[in-house]
């Protein structure tokens, strides 16, 4: 629709006077109605009052150009181009103004600076070609409500998108039904009459998509989504759907949990790719930011590759220049982001600082019931603080996961991971992490500041490979690139791969590792030896890590080699541990490792695409290399050879110590009522016997089965099952679910033991 208004649209701005009166009205109402025709109403009006003949002939090629536009069923950004084109016949009129969207808001592509979403929607029209059903899963604040909104106003007549009725509603067949009736409306005129599976037979028969975002509140109503979910009787194949939402789970207003449908295979994890940086510069100077090419690539890695943060980071550049057009290269914006960034200040800063600008978005700081950091749980610290994990309370971990804490967490390969990535997050083992590194960084500090959060982390590596593993995890780019480059010799922005230098990423590895090992410098004697990474332990251990980047070549690597063997580089050749570090890009750095001489420790670094996490390349024997992936969660890891393959094994390093109690701690009672429960009807409980209390260290349901009988074997025990009194009924209890009731009798617990054992009541 979008293309075949804006070719009327351009033609009318050919036709007389009389007709652009006649045209231009029409046109403007229904870009209020639709945001994606505003740019095309703006530009006939400023035609509507000047008709020349050389106007008329420019706008005669721009009209050949949509023709071609239209005919080839054009992209978004063809037709961007000949919106373009023709506003530049009236440029005093109507100038190209974009702006910064605000936080939260999702951004429309005519009007907002506007990451391009091309590739990622042919790819989801693939996907939904061959599952028909596609549930694609991502952190808040990712921009999946922006996806959402962009393929139903720049394809409207083949996406619709689907909004959820009200909490108390949610539940309710008929609300639902009405919502996608309205939904679909608007390219259907004719659905006014037709039932529900009518509906769903023209959407398939016409090949369009049903969108729901946030749909993990469509499935607190079974009754709506099997219509559609589950392949009907009448239809050879499914409807195609497309489901997005940070959360796998819902719930409704009683509590009952609604997990994501059988019915729903196709579950993907979506990791929004890094645009490229020439595809942002144009629009960034609509909206009064002027960077080069090469500075917009450098805020996009800064910010982890995130969309928001980006976006974010760009209101921070727009205020800085305050419409000085001069625009910064990348030397001139790495100082202004070394001179603003200090991660041991997150909660410090002011609200106009690049950090006071990131923290309005969810994906660092959430709101909601866990905006205070005295309420934030335990479970999500122990996550801070040592890794992901697969124990985590399941009522718990959907609260986490719906405010922004925590996401599943995508296993690791040596490939740089696709844009959507299949997962199937209810097996059984699957992890839940942070969902994203700069948050963990933030709520780091911040509880560190705020509740005294201390970690223990093993200060004795046996390696320089372990040594370097309790670093990696917290050398996020922000922190690598955080210096200032004259300081350091630094006569460039970049390395030949496009990459920092090495002293970069020394510096802020010998910054951390102060922090969490000790005694760690860089050693500048010009007579010893200038090695970049020297680490002291208590017990006069001794370990020199010198770095190189890989597009030195053989050549350099090798001299970097061999000064651990040089007699008068006291600083290499006495050193108790040795290692070279190569940093550079994923490509060859395996056979770059391999090929080094041996009788030294050799370390290949390679950052992922968003610098959130590292290859890591450690050289065996001969030219044998092992790999492994670390990401930089700020959890620092450990390393061990081991005889049996994969031959090694990265262990977590670092242990939650302490912090004070907040308004979240688990408040568990000292005694714990419980009663046995029996069914006389083989299907219904009831109590039997009369409560009791049960005391002891109660940390999980587990704890609280082995205290009901201690008579009862662990084995016997395992077989009891705990109930919950809920909506008149008992329901049972996971066995990792906190100890939460049972305070009165009212209030108690039930249990069944297994037949055989001794009666506990």
């Amino acid at each position: 629709m979008c293309l075949c208004l804006l070719g009327i649209a351009l033609a009318l701005l050919v036709q007389p006077s009389t007709d652009f009166a006649r045209g231009v009205p029409g046109l403007k109402e229904h870009a209020k109605r639709h945001p994606l025709h505003a740019g095309v109403a703006r530009r006939a009006g400023a035609a509507q009052e000047d008709n020349s003949a050389e106007d008329r002939r420019d706008l005669e090629e721009v009209v050949a150009e949509a023709d071609r536009v239209l005919e080839d069923n054009g992209t978004v950004k063809e037709t961007k181009a000949v919106l373009r084109k023709a506003q530049k016949i009236y440029p005093e009129e109507m100038p190209v103004k974009r702006r910064i969207p605000k936080a939260e808001d999702p951004a429309v592509f005519t009007t907002d600076v506007f990451i391009p979403l091309d590739e990622t929607i042919r790819k989801l029209d693939v996907l939904l070609q061959d599952e028909r059903v596609v549930f694609v899963r991502a952190g808040v604040a990712s921009g999946k409500s922006t996806l959402a909104q962009h393929l139903c106003i720049t394809q409207p007549s083949k996406y619709f998108g689907v909004h959820a009725p009200l909490a108390k509603d949610a539940t309710i067949f008929e609300m639902w039904e009405r919502k996608m009736r309205a939904a679909v409306w608007g390219q259907n005129s004719n659905v006014k009459d037709k039932d529900l599976q009518d509906m769903i037979r023209l959407i398939y028969d016409n090949d369009q998509v049903l969108v729901f975002d946030e749909c993990h509140l469509l499935f607190a109503c079974p009754e709506f989504h099997e219509q559609f979910l589950k392949k009907p009787s009448c239809l050879k194949r499914r409807p195609m759907v497309l489901l997005l939402s940070a959360a796998s789970e819902g719930t409704d207003q009683q509590g009952r949990t609604y997990l994501t449908p059988a019915a729903v295979t196709a579950k993907y994890m979506w990791t929004p790719p890094i645009p490229h940086a020439n595809e942002l510069v144009d629009q960034l100077a609509e909206a009064d930011v002027y960077l080069s090419q090469d500075a917009v690539a450098f805020f996009m890695d800064f910010c982890a590759g995130h969309r928001s943060l980006f976006i974010r980071s760009m209101e921070w550049v727009q205020q800085k220049q305050s419409g000085d057009s001069t625009r910064w290269d990348l030397t001139r914006a790495q100082g202004e982001v070394s001179q603003a960034w200090d991660t041991d200040n997150w909660t410090e800063t002011p609200d106009d600082s690049l950090m006071g600008k990131l923290q309005t978005v969810r994906a660092i700081r959430v709101n909601g019931a866990f905006s205070d950091p005295q309420s934030i749980p335990q479970q999500f610290v122990d996550i801070l603080c040592e890794g992901p994990t697969a124990g985590m309370d399941a009522n718990l971990r959907r609260k986490l996961t719906l405010v922004g804490f925590t996401l599943p967490v995508v296993p690791a390969t040596d490939r740089i991971p696709e844009e959507f990535t299949p997962l199937d997050w209810a097996k059984l083992g699957t992890k839940y992490g942070v969902a994203n590194y700069m948050m963990a960084s933030y709520y780091r500090q911040a509880l560190a500041k705020k509740r005294q959060l201390t970690v223990d982390v093993d200060r004795s590596p046996t390696s320089c490979t372990d040594l370097l593993l309790r670093a990696l995890p917290y050398l996020l780019f922000a922190d690598v690139v955080a210096i200032q480059g004259d300081k350091f010799g630094i006569r460039s922005d970049v390395s030949q791969e496009e990459l920092p230098f090495e002293v970069h990423y020394t510096h802020a590895a010998v910054r951390e590792l102060k922090r969490l090992v000790g005694n760690t410098n860089s050693l500048e004697s010009t007579t010893k030896g200038k090695v970049d990474i020297y680490t002291t332990l208590e017990d006069g251990s001794t370990f020199a890590i010198e770095a190189v980047m890989s597009s030195r070549g053989a050549t350099s690597i090798a001299k970097h080699r061999d000064r651990f063997e040089s007699a008068s580089m006291t600083n290499y050749a006495h050193a108790q541990y040795k290692c070279l570090l190569i940093i550079g890009k994923c490509g060859d750095m395996r056979e770059i490792v391999g090929k080094v001489r041996d009788g030294i420790e050799v370390v290949g670094l390679a950052p992922n695409p968003s610098h959130t996490g590292y290859y890591v390349y450690v050289k065996r024997q001969g030219e044998k290399v092992v790999d492994f992936h670390i990401p930089c969660d700020g959890v620092a890891r450990g390393f061990s050879w081991k005889d049996e393959e994969p031959f090694f094994e990265i262990s977590s390093a670092q242990k939650f110590k302490y912090i004070e109690p907040g308004s979240a701690a688990p408040q568990r009672p000292p005694a714990v009522w419980v009663c046995q429960l029996g069914s006389p009807d083989g299907k219904n409980f009831e109590a039997i016997g009369n409560p009791f209390q049960v005391k002891g260290v109660l940390a999980n349901v587990d704890d609280l089965k082995k205290a009901i009988d201690p008579s009862l074997s662990a084995f016997q025990a395992s077989k009891i099952d705990i109930y919950r009194r809920k909506d008149g009924g008992w329901f049972k209890e996971d066995e990792e679910s906190a100890v939460d009731r049972g305070e009165s009798k009212a209030d108690c617990y039930g249990f069944t033991i297994p037949a055989g054992a001794a009666g506990a009541a």
